[in-house]
């Protein structure tokens, strides 16, 4: 039997479900520098022996709502190629689980790019296909949580009761193309649907379990069953609220901002005139958003300080003890093919008790002092992300 440091050190460790490229557009981070906030950079996860990071390009709802899905989708996905450009020693770009080896094997990190927060409000198939040309190889079905043009998001407007005539276009042609599809954040009625008309297996990439925690998002028991015959998984999530019906119920901590009764910054009303926009719009929405990113959501913020002030205040934040419990229940119900890493390991206030992107042993440990087998660890760990990638691959036909 392997030690856990020598399994962790041997295997490909893949976390499912990151969006480090947010933090550098908004914070002009080097993310390869250890960074005192957020939980996650690339410097932090390599000492932590990640091998693979499933970069989901983040496009927050208030791009979405405005239809700005596309800009903003276009000018993260740059910012990511100007980290790539000026770190190649350091990492590089995937397109298929050949690729990780190779990457891995040559001492680097390999990136495989996806979109959280979709890909465009209409479903434009051209929109989507480029993307794929720029290297896109998983995408959100919705538009993170806002109904669009294709699918009901889980906590947005149920206006399909699960997916549309022209969803069920764009699934097959992210059949065609080799998309991992991700329900992250779709309705009830939409998860089940997409899994059932999609040729390929499909992902719920960081969730917890619904009979454990009453998200509207989380995979009910049918839809977790129904997600496993189509050879697909899920991606466990670190964030509290995700996890524990006992989080949930407790809410989020926001750390005060100012003196009391003092207001927060004025900001221009989000008011288009499309005859004359001259780029004031988008000026002002990127101003809210870069101050809902640091100050609200508090990725500006040293994350340790977050999570002791959020503790301090009663938060029940989760343990890598019991993220390994809910994994062992998910093999449990349907074996251990079908779930794997999905951390979304960011702000830092609420998710995993003392846990940042350089400890991600402690889930090896964990799941060793579980009694989970070696080849479930692996399976875990990272094979079962791979091993999406081609059975998603196989259905493609370009």
């Amino acid at each position: 039997m392997s030690t856990a440091g020598d399994l962790h050190d041997d295997a490909i460790v893949v976390d499912g479900h990151v969006h480090i490229t947010n933090a550098v557009f908004v914070q002009g981070i080097d993310p390869w520098e250890e960074q005192a906030t957020g939980g996650f950079d690339y410097a932090r996860a390599r000492r932590g022996g990640l091998n693979v990071v499933i970069e989901n390009i983040f496009v927050d709802d208030a791009y979405n709502r405005y239809n700005y899905t596309v800009k903003q989708a276009c000018r993260l996905l740059e910012t990511f190629h100007g980290v790539l450009d000026r770190n190649r020693d350091k990492m590089a770009l995937a397109l298929t689980s050949a690729d990780v080896r190779r990457i891995v094997a040559e001492g680097r990190m390999a990136i495989i790019l996806a979109l959280e927060g979709g890909f465009d409000m209409e479903g434009d198939l051209d929109v989507l296909r480029l993307f794929h040309r720029l290297g896109v190889r998983a995408m959100q079905f919705t538009n993170h949580d806002t109904t669009n043009a294709m699918t009901d998001a889980a906590p947005g407007e149920a206006k399909w009761n699960g997916i549309s005539d022209h969803g069920r276009t764009v699934i097959g042609e992210m059949n065609r193309l080799g998309i991992v599809i991700d329900i992250s954040h779709c309705s009830e009625a939409t998860q089940q649907q997409i899994i059932a008309c999609s040729r390929a297996p499909v992902v719920h990439s960081h969730c917890g379990l619904r009979r454990f925690c009453d998200m509207k998002s989380n995979p009910t028991d049918d839809a977790l069953r129904a997600l496993s015959e189509k050879g697909g998984l899920v991606g466990l999530n670190s964030v509290a609220w995700h996890l524990r019906q006992e989080s949930l119920d407790w809410g989020y901590y926001v750390r005060p901002h100012g003196t009391p009764g003092e207001p927060g910054p004025q900001f221009p009303a989000l008011e288009r005139d499309a005859t004359a926009d001259y780029g004031d719009y988008i000026a002002n929405l990127d101003a809210q958003m870069r101050w809902q990113w640091e100050s609200v959501y508090g990725y500006g913020e040293p994350w340790r300080d977050r999570q002791r002030e959020a503790l301090e205040h009663g938060a029940p934040c989760p343990t890598v003890e019991g993220w390994v419990e809910l994994a062992g229940s998910v093999v449990d119900a349907v074996g251990d093919r079908h779930v794997a890493i999905g951390l979304d390991l960011m702000a830092g206030g609420h998710f995993l008790r003392d846990f940042d992107a350089a400890c991600y042993p402690q889930l090896t440990e964990a799941m060793l002092a579980r009694g989970f087998s070696e080849t479930t660890i692996r399976r875990i760990l990272g094979e079962n992300w791979l091993s999406i990638l081609d059975a998603v691959q196989d259905t493609a036909t370009v």
